[in-house]
């Protein structure tokens, strides 16, 4: 039986920086997928399951081929007892790619039925390969005999030659090539005195074609230097831009902050991140980071403590674990553990409760409210 939080931490983070010096071109959008796939490990390493979730729908959203982010929302979901959506999320990896053999692992986890399932499938392709073997071998058969029949005409392979001529070029001297093995093999008929001309006219035109192959070889390379010189340059130039863009949006960012939409900034801030800011653009993100995240952890907070009072637990956790998400080291930053732990209580989810509470007392083991932790901690475990 696989142990699933123990294949929750077999996954690692994706390092960003190393993926983007070797691939400097990668799209927003799978940046910032990335960015909510390190950050829902982060989440579940946290003990926050239900935030991982979150940020890995997002992820998928942004990247719906980001077939590793899938698998590991559908372990979240097993994790957490929610075999259904598991089931429905391996096998969207499972269609998309036919040789996931770690999402058919785990779909035959929650359903052992279905490796009989994959046998039939492979099975029917087996015998599909089959009979397409046979009659492909008929065809190859009576193909030979046509072309051995039927003249060989040069001019319709300098019209292929036409359109590509790397790839044609490869083929044609493959094609002279077979055509001069028929021409040995049957080489009584052509050493016949009425096919010395026919042979002398191949021969020519054999010769003709080598050097139309290398002419073009040879502009191919020409041109292929070329593109090369181009493409560094876009690439250098497209890096620049990522780069502008990126820096723009910290203006977005003070936009946000002075309309007081402090959850819209610190989103945006979380996935600048990694945006590698230098000089002035550095500092101005460093302050944003600064003058913003506890601001948003606050906001969070006060809500999270309003859905509290009106005994809302679900929806406070949502709210106290995004408060943890955007800072855990300030004003609040223990009572917003407390309540969190609270909720997860009243929830009846003992377990997360547990582990919040360990995390409060670890951290402030000074204040008064590790001393509430303590004494919730003991009363859940005589409970259990």
């Amino acid at each position: 039986m696989i142990d699933f939080k123990n294949e929750l931490q077999k996954y690692s983070m994706i390092d960003l920086d190393k993926l983007s010096a070797t691939n400097p071109n990668i799209p927003d959008n799978i940046k910032n997928s990335i960015l909510l796939y390190n950050k829902a490990l982060e989440d579940f390493r946290a003990k926050s399951e239900d935030m991982a979730i979150i940020e890995l729908k997002k992820a998928i959203s942004l990247n719906p081929d980001f077939h590793e982010a899938i698998n590991l929302l559908g372990i979240f979901y097993m994790y957490i007892g929610e075999n259904d959506k598991a089931a429905q999320t391996f096998q969207k990896v499972i269609d998309a790619e036919k040789n996931s053999i770690m999402a058919m692992r785990y779909l035959k986890e929650i359903d052992p039925g279905y490796e009989s399932v994959i046998n039939k499938q492979e099975k029917e392709r087996k015998s599909k390969k089959k009979r397409g073997s046979s009659r492909g071998a008929s065809a190859d058969s009576e193909g030979i005999a046509g072309r051995s029949a039927g003249s060989f005409s040069f001019k319709k392979l300098m019209k292929i030659w036409e359109y590509k001529p790397m790839d044609t070029a490869r083929l044609l001297l493959g094609l002279i090539i077979g055509a001069l093995l028929v021409f040995l093999l049957s080489f009584k008929f052509y050493f016949r005195e009425e096919n010395k001309e026919q042979l002398n006219q191949l021969l020519e035109e054999n010769d003709i074609l080598i050097g139309e192959r290398d002419e073009a070889q040879k502009r191919y390379d020409e041109l292929n230097e070329k593109y090369q010189g181009l493409n560094e340059m876009f690439e250098e130039v497209k890096k620049q831009v990522d780069y502008y863009l990126n820096a723009s949006k910290l203006l977005e960012i003070e936009k946000y902050a002075s309309e007081n939409k402090h959850r819209e900034a610190a989103d945006l801030i979380l996935l600048l991140k990694n945006a590698g800011f230098t000089g002035i653009e550095k500092e101005k993100y460093d302050k944003l980071y600064q003058d913003v995240m506890p601001k948003a952890a606050q906001n969070e907070y006060n809500q999270g403590r309003e859905l509290y009072n009106r005994k809302n637990y679900q929806e406070a956790v949502e709210r106290f674990e995004r408060s943890r998400s955007y800072s855990d080291n300030w004003r609040y930053a223990v009572n917003n553990l407390y309540y969190l732990g609270v909720c997860y209580q009243e929830l009846n989810n003992s377990t997360k409760a547990l582990e919040v509470y360990e995390e409060l007392v670890n951290k402030f083991p000074n204040t008064a409210y590790a001393g509430y932790s303590r004494d919730r901690i003991n009363q859940i475990r005589n409970t259990q």
